[in-house]
């Protein structure tokens, strides 16, 4: 809980995706986030893909409808970007100060993004593992076709950005401070998007590899709108009848053609995933059961799928759960409709973005000290 005395911040958050604008406004005090106002202002198809922003006017009179229906006064703003494009990921570099570092990073970026260095917003973590002779360093990068149009909407909006990250580090840093001291060495997030399905590993408290898979919510919806001939509408809310605890049970859903339409997609889906989290084994072989994945966290709109946890850890063998970011005492839902805290899986990203002034503070996570050097590193 916050502590008296703690400094009070107004904070203002968003999360422009490829199906809604997602916005979070509320008050930091100590480490704990109060949440005033969570809202959410649909998007056309294609006015965001892949984490680029296609048709600018559109978005800005979501952003617009957002500001508004929050009553929203506040000016800085925090944000998030996604997409295929963006990289996260750990690179071994010769060891030197953070300061040469930061004069050099453009330089070291070159070889691991896939056009040129100038062409994306970059940063940098040094992290605990390494040697004398070498550093690890968490890269990341975001492509500037891809920033610079969500800039120049939220200032156009009026709003003043203070912060630009990617998409998993806010929803990891939801799962951080809800989660605490209960989390594992190593453990992963599952972001099942509209668009996309971002699978992101943790381990030692960092991010150590991120991934998009084509398979999402809207793959399911798509599905069953060609096959039954539903309308969109009539397709979402087949979608969110099934059940997918039910193919635990019966095997085939013989008497259920919905579930049994979607089931290969989402076994598909599950392969995928473990092939992402064999990789990421094969990096850290020597570091014995220490390294094993001991928790899947899934977050996003396709989180709200009945049985959705407990068919991935059917199938996956990891305990697996749906983030409730609501469940503790970190974020305090003031003025939250209860319909939203039950779906608290799909804010999880926009209130770890709310959360970032409090975690500059002090972490919500301190990683261990490695005494080894670091396994291979793991590519996005």
């Amino acid at each position: 809980m916050s502590r008296k005395g703690s400094k009070v911040e107004s904070v203002l958050a968003l999360d422009i995706g490829a199906s809604s604008v997602k916005l979070c406004a509320g008050v930091l005090q100590g480490r704990q986030l109060r949440v005033e106002r969570l809202t959410e202002t649909p998007l056309p198809p294609d006015a965001v893909r892949e984490g680029a922003i296609l048709d600018p006017e559109t978005v800005y009179k979501a952003l617009r409808a957002a500001l508004t229906g929050a009553g929203v006064k506040q000016k800085n703003v925090l944000l998030t970007v996604g997409g295929p494009q963006t990289t996260a990921r750990p690179v071994r570099l010769p060891r030197m100060t953070p300061e040469t570092l930061q004069k050099s990073i453009q330089f070291e970026a070159t070889r691991y993004l896939p056009s040129a260095a100038e062409e994306h917003l970059i940063g940098f973590q040094i992290l605990p593992s390494g040697s004398e002779e070498q550093m690890e360093v968490l890269l990341v990068a975001a492509p500037r076709s891809t920033t610079d149009p969500l800039l120049e909407l939220v200032e156009k909006a009026g709003l003043e950005p203070q912060l630009v990250e990617l998409q998993p580090f806010a929803a990891l840093r939801t799962v951080q401070a809800v989660y605490g001291e209960t989390l594992p060495y190593a453990y992963a997030l599952v972001d099942l998007g509209s668009e996309h399905t971002q699978i992101t590993v943790a381990r030692n408290t960092t991010l150590v590899l991120t991934r998009f898979i084509p398979i999402a919510s809207h793959t399911f919806t798509a599905a069953l709108k060609g096959y039954f001939n539903y309308t969109e509408e009539e397709a979402e809310q087949v979608k969110h009848g099934l059940n997918l605890s039910d193919l635990i049970h019966t095997g085939q859903p013989q008497e259920n053609p919905p579930l049994r339409l979607i089931q290969p997609i989402v076994d598909e889906l599950i392969r995928e995933i473990r092939r992402s989290l064999n990789y990421y084994q094969s990096q850290y072989q020597g570091q014995g059961n220490r390294g094993q994945i001991a928790q899947l966290y899934l977050y996003g709109g396709g989180a709200q799928m009945h049985g959705v946890a407990a068919y991935f850890e059917y199938k996956l063998g990891i305990p697996t759960q749906v983030v409730d970011p609501f469940c503790g005492d970190t974020i305090e839902a003031t003025n939250v409709h209860p319909d939203q805290i039950r779906s608290g899986a799909r804010w999880a990203t926009v209130l770890g973005s709310a959360l970032a002034p409090a975690e500059m503070a002090q972490p919500f996570a301190e990683p261990l000290v490695e005494e080894s050097p670091a396994a291979t590193e793991a590519a996005a």
